[in-house]
C-alpha cells in the first residue's frame, strides 16, 4: 500500500476512534472497552490460544470477540480494542485471526486500537501533566491508560512527544 494511502487509512482510523469516544461520552482514561462492547451488542470472552492474541467473529447474528486468556491484562485490552477496530471500521470478513498483523486491515485496526485506548488529546494533556516527573512519565501514563509501557512508548513517539514523530509502516 502506498504511503499516502497508509496515512489516509491511519487518519481515518484515528477519526473513527474519536467518534466512538464521543458517542459514548468517554473523556478520561482508562477507556471502558467492555462497556462499549456491551452497548454495541458484542459478546466478549477469553480463551487460551497458542498463536493469536484474539479473534473477532461476526456471523451477522451473534458477533463475538475472544481474547487470549494467557495474555497480560494490558495486552488483552489492546487486543480487544484492535478487534473493535475491525468491527467499527466495517472490515468485511466473517472472522479476523491473523498472526503478525502485517496486512493493511490489521495495521488499520492497530491504529484504531491505539487511538481508542490512547487518544491523542488525552495523551498530550497527560504528557504535560506529568512533565515534572519525566523520569517515570512513560510507566505512569501506561498505568493511567491501562496499556503496556511498550504501547504507550509507541504512541508517544507517534505523537512526536518524545523526539520526532515515528513514521508509520
Amino acid at each position: 500500500m502506498p504511503t499516502a494511502q497508509r496515512e489516509a487509512a491511519a487518519a481515518a482510523a484515528e477519526r473513527r476512534a474519536t467518534e466512538i469516544l464521543t458517542r459514548y461520552g468517554l473523556a478520561a482514561p482508562p477507556v471502558e472497552l467492555e462497556e462499549i462492547c456491551r452497548r454495541e451488542g458484542l459478546a466478549v470472552c477469553a480463551r487460551p490460544f497458542d498463536y493469536v492474541a484474539g479473534i473477532f467473529v461476526n456471523d451477522g447474528v451473534f458477533p463475538v470477540i475472544v481474547v487470549n486468556s494467557r495474555d497480560r491484562r494490558t495486552r488483552q485490552r489492546f487486543t480487544l480494542a484492535h478487534e473493535l477496530g475491525h468491527y467499527f471500521l466495517r472490515h468485511r470478513r466473517k472472522s479476523f485471526a491473523e498472526p503478525g498483523g502485517k496486512s493493511p486491515l490489521e495495521r488499520e485496526a492497530n491504529r484504531f486500537a491505539a487511538s481508542l485506548l490512547m487518544p491523542a488529546a488525552w495523551v498530550r494533556r497527560s504528557w504535560k501533566d506529568y512533565a515534572s516527573n519525566s523520569e517515570n512519565r512513560l510507566p505512569l501514563l501506561a498505568e493511567l491508560f491501562e496499556v503496556s509501557q511498550a504501547a504507550m512508548e509507541v504512541r508517544v513517539k507517534e505523537l512526536g512527544l518524545n523526539g520526532p514523530p515515528r513514521p508509520r509502516r
